[in-house]
């Protein structure tokens, strides 16, 4: 399990990579994790991403969806966490305007 720390290092050097799917399943990845990843989004070529199966709460699903707008992200998958209300409304208000062709949360 890569965790926060090893999600961090990974995604802050995503930037001009050629990456376009990242599965980081079952990785023990929590809501630091997650928001450096979300910060990242923008940056990345990333068109899927699959995050299930991991410790994102809210704090951590909000911090992809304000970032959803401006990405290449057509596939997010994020299935099997601690996502509650308030990181299900940030991911809905920002599905308009996004490249979101498919949702699993």
């Amino acid at each position: 399990q890569i965790e926060d720390e090893g999600a961090k290092a990974l995604v802050q050097n995503l930037k001009g990579s050629s990456i376009k799917d990242l599965s980081l399943c079952r990785n023990g990845i929590g809501d630091e994790g997650a928001m450096t990843i979300g910060k990242n989004l923008r940056e990345s070529s990333i068109q899927t991403l699959v995050m299930s199966y991991n410790k994102i709460g809210d704090e951590g699903t909000k911090e992809i969806g304000y970032n959803l707008k401006g990405s290449s992200i057509q596939i997010l998958n994020m299935s099997s966490n601690k996502i509650g209300d308030e990181g299900t409304k940030a991911i809905g208000y920002n599905l308009k305007g996004s490249s979101i062709k498919e949702l699993n949360i």
